[in-house]
């Protein structure tokens, strides 16, 4: 099954958030997951630790990894992995995106976090990659823009974006109740990786 990396050289753009996100919608649907930590900062790894010192452990493992390690790299039929990649660490991300079935370029609509996401979709030309847009308001002409701007690029969005809610930023160290979205996000992603 599918080896999915979370890239963005900027930092902050939801990554983990998303990997983790991904990772529970695919733990509902009985679907083994793993994810693979390769930011130095160890976010995943910590989100993991605190759900398990709370009581209610995630469904699937999160464990560390490097760029040797993610080289390695082989997916068990029927499992499905997932790399939540550091910022601006090329020798992962680059890792990430030569072993990636797929590469999701999360993204804010906002002009810092684009300009760094157009150095990764460079990046990324070898591989089929989709930008997820985060923190969306919507109907507001920044997150238009944006998606026009990548369609004149020839580069995929997501139908939906992931709403800007209070509520998924305070789920850190939980498992993720409701998906926002990311459900919706994983159905497309399985059909552009059949």
């Amino acid at each position: 099954m599918p080896i999915i990396a979370l890239c963005n050289l900027k930092g902050g753009t939801g990554k983990t958030t998303s990997a983790i996100y991904l990772a529970t919608a695919l733990a509902r649907q009985d679907k083994p997951v793993v994810v693979l930590d390769a930011d130095p900062q160890g976010s995943a790894t910590e989100w993991a630790q605190q759900a398990e010192d709370s009581g209610m452990p995630l469904d699937f493992e999160v464990l560390p990894a490097n760029a040797r390690s993610i080289t390695r790299v082989k997916a068990a039929p029927g499992e499905w992995i997932i790399i939540d990649c550091p910022p601006g660490e090329s020798g992962i991300i680059d890792a990430a995106i030569q072993t990636a079935d797929h590469v999701i370029i999360p993204t804010r609509p906002s002009s810092i976090e684009v300009n760094r996401m157009w150095s990764t979709t460079d990046l990324a030309t070898a591989t089929p990659t989709t930008v997820l847009l985060t923190s969306v308001i919507p109907n507001t002409n920044s997150q238009q823009e944006l998606r026009e701007a990548l369609a004149e690029e020839g580069i995929p969005t997501f139908k939906i974006g992931i709403p800007q809610r209070e509520a998924i930023k305070k789920t850190f160290g939980q498992v993720p109740g409701k998906l926002h979205g990311y459900d919706t996000i994983l159905a497309e992603i399985e059909k552009k990786t059949n």
